[in-house]
C-alpha cells in the first residue's frame, strides 16, 4: 500500500495532544505503547491549529492540495437529532459485538486466521501464482463463512515483475555490501552491472544545485519528500537527475525506523512520462546515512550495482462476496482490503489483516443474527500496490451500479493500535463514526476521527466516483517500522489489539449498513 504520510503524521500529532495529560499506562493497549516522543518530534515540523481543530496542509505527488482535519463532533446531536438517536439505539448491538470479539468465540480469531493465511501465502506479489492461489484459498473461506455470490473478476494487464538478482556494494573508499531492494518494475542494469562514482545528496535543493555533475554517475538521494517525510515523492529529484545523465538512482528507504531493513515500493511513483527509466532501488536508512557521512568528508565513493529482474504483465482477479441485506439488498456497503503484497515480509500489516477483519466481521454478525438492512459486499482487490489497479477495474466495469454503493470502507492503515477512523463525506458520516467510537468505549478504541481528502489507497478510486469513504486507522507510531519491509510479519501484531480492530470495524460496518438513515453522497468542504 502507498499510505498517505500526511494522514499518518496528523494521527501522530493528534494522539500526542489528546493523551498528553494522561500517564503512559493510560495509553497502553496490551503492550503496544504509543510513541509520543516520535509523534511530537515530527509534529513540530508542521504548522497546526489547536488540538480541537488540528489540521495539516501539504501537496501530494499530483500537485493536489491535501487537507486533513480532526472531525469535531460536539454539535452532532443538535445538528442531526434523529440520526443521533438512531445510532444510539445500537448500543446493545455494539456491546454484543465487543463481547463476542474480545471475550467470546471470536477472541483471537483474527490472529489465528491471519497467521495461517500469511504463513502459507506470503509474498503475494502482483502477477504471481502465489497471489492467485491465495485468492482461491480466501474464496473457499468466504463460501464456508456463508457469503453468497462469491466470485472473481478478471483484471487484465497487471504488472508481473519478479525480483531475481539485485546486488550493490561500495568499492571505494572501503568495500562494504549494501542492502537494497529494487523498486517494483524497475529498469535493469546491463547484465554485468554498473561500476560508477556515486554522488550523495541530502536534500532536493542540494541535488538541483549540483545537477550538472551527475552525468555518468550513480545518484544517492538521502532524503524523502518535503521536509524529509518518506512517502511523499514531489521534489524527489528523479527527473532532474536522469535528464542530466544519471545512470541509476538509489533512494533512502521510505521508513521512519530501520533495523537494516530496506523498503519495497513501485518504481512508477518516481518514473516520469518522457524521462528515461533507469535502475532504481531503496537503500536501508543505515546505508544511506553511511554514504552521506563518507561523501561529506570529501571521499570519492564508487559503487557496484547490478539489478537483473523480470518485467512483464499478466491477468489477475478481484474477489467479491456478499452478505445480502434483509430490506434493501440493492443498496451496498463495500468493505474492502487488498489481496496483493510486496515480496518481502508476509504482507500481514499490508494488507492481510484487512482480509480477515472483513471476513470475520461478517461472521461475527451472522453469529449474533445481525443481518443488516443493506448488503455488505466484501471486495478484496488485486494489484493495489501498483496503483489501486483492481479497485479501478471494478469501478470501471460496474460504473452503472455505483449509485447503489452508499459507503466504501477499506482497512489499509495497519492494526498496531486501535486508534480510530478516517473518512471523507458529509458531516453526517463523521457524526455517525464519532458516535460509534464513543459507544465502543476507550477500552476498545482511542476514539479519534479524522477527515481527509486523499488516502493513497483504493479509497481514492471510490472517492473519485463520488462515494463517501471510511478507513480504519491502526497506527501507534510504528507503522513505518514494518511497512513494505521484511519485518511486515505476524510478530508485529498483538492478538488483543487485532480483536479491538475487529470490534471497531465490525460495529462500524454493521451500523452503516443497517441505519434507516441514508448517508448522503458528496463531500463537505473543510
Amino acid at each position: 500500500m502507498s499510505i498517505s504520510w500526511t494522514v499518518y503524521l496528523l494521527v501522530c500529532i493528534i494522539v500526542s495532544n489528546s493523551f498528553a495529560h494522561k500517564s503512559l499506562e493510560d495509553i497502553k493497549y496490551s503492550g503496544a505503547l504509543t510513541d509520543l516522543n516520535h509523534r511530537v518530534t515530527h509534529g513540530l515540523q508542521w504548522k497546526t491549529k489547536s488540538a480541537q481543530d488540528l489540521s495539516v496542509l501539504t501537496k501530494n505527488s499530483s500537485e493536489d492540495l491535501m487537507r486533513v482535519v480532526v472531525f469535531n463532533a460536539t454539535q452532532c446531536p443538535s445538528l442531526f437529532p434523529s440520526l443521533h438517536s438512531e445510532v444510539a439505539s445500537y448500543q446493545k448491538a455494539v456491546d454484543q459485538i465487543v463481547a463476542t470479539t474480545l471475550n467470546g468465540i471470536f477472541k483471537g480469531a483474527t490472529f489465528g486466521n491471519l497467521s495461517e493465511f500469511v504463513d502459507n501465502f506470503s509474498n503475494r506479489l502482483s502477477g504471481t501464482q502465489e497471489l492467485e492461489d491465495a485468492i482461491d484459498y480466501v474464496a473457499n473461506q468466504m463460501r464456508n463463512f456463508g457469503y453468497v455470490n462469491v466470485h472473481t473478476e478478471k483484471v487484465r494487464n497487471v504488472p508481473a515483475w519478479k525480483r531475481v538478482f539485485e546486488e550493490a556494494q561500495i568499492l571505494t573508499p572501503k568495500r562494504k555490501d549494501l542492502s537494497i531492494l529494487g523498486l517494483g518494475s524497475t529498469a535493469n542494469t546491463l547484465p554485468l552491472g554498473l561500476v560508477k562514482e556515486a554522488l550523495v545528496f541530502n536534500s532536493y535543493s542540494e541535488l538541483i544545485a549540483n545537477q550538472l555533475k551527475v552525468r555518468g554517475k550513480i545518484v544517492v538521494c538521502n532524503f524523502g519528500g518535503p521536509s524529509g517525510f518518506p512517502l511523499d515523492t514531489i521534489d524527489n529529484g528523479y527527473a532532474e537527475a536522469v535528464t542530466s545523465g544519471a545512470l541509476a538512482m538509489l533512494y533512502r528507504s521510505a521508513a521512519t525506523f530501520s533495523l537494516y531493513s530496506p523498503h519495497a515500493r513501485r518504481a512508477n511513483v518516481y518514473y516520469t512520462d518522457g524521462v528515461k527509466k533507469v535502475p532504481i532501488a531503496f537503500l536501508t536508512l543505515e546505508d544511506a546515512d553511511l554514504l552521506s557521512r563518507i561523501y561529506a568528508r570529501g571521499q570519492k565513493i564508487t559503487i557496484y550495482l547490478k539489478i537483473n529482474d523480470i518485467n512483464g504483465t499478466k491477468s489477475s482477479r478481484n474477489l467479491i462476496g456478499d452478505i445480502v441485506g434483509r430490506e434493501k439488498p440493492e443498496e451496498v456497503i463495500v468493505v474492502a482490503g487488498h489481496m496483493d503484497s510486496w515480496d518481502v515480509g508476509q504482507g500481514a500489516q499490508d494488507d492481510g489483516f484487512a482480509i480477515y477483519l472483513a471476513l470475520l466481521g461478517t461472521n461475527v454478525l451472522k453469529s449474533l443474527n445481525f443481518i443488516p438492512r443493506r448488503t455488505i459486499r466484501t471486495a478484496l482487490w488485486t494489484a493495489e500496490e501498483y496503483g489501486y489497479l483492481g479497485s479501478a477495474a471494478y469501478i470501471k466495469s460496474h460504473r452503472s451500479e455505483m449509485d447503489k454503493v452508499k459507503v466504501a470502507l477499506e482497512a489499509d492503515y495497519g492494526c498496531l493500535a486501535s486508534t480510530g477512523l478516517i473518512f471523507n463525506g458529509k458531516k453526517e458520516l463523521g457524526c455517525v463514526l464519532s458516535q460509534v467510537l464513543q459507544m465502543l468505549g476507550t477500552s476498545v478504541n482511542y476514539g479519534l476521527v479524522v477527515q481527509a481528502n486523499i488516502y493513497r489507497s483504493d479509497l481514492d478510486n471510490f472517492e473519485e466516483a463520488g462515494i463517501p469513504v471510511v478507513g480504519l486507522n491502526g497506527d501507534d507510531g510504528r507503522y513505518f517500522y514494518f511497512h513494505h519491509t521484511h519485518a511486515d510479519t505476524m510478530t508485529a501484531f498483538n492478538t488483543s489489539i487485532l480483536d479491538k480492530c475487529l470490534a471497531t470495524w465490525t460495529a462500524t460496518s454493521y451500523i452503516l449498513a443497517d441505519l434507516k438513515y441514508s448517508i448522503p453522497r458528496g463531500f463537505d468542504k473543510y
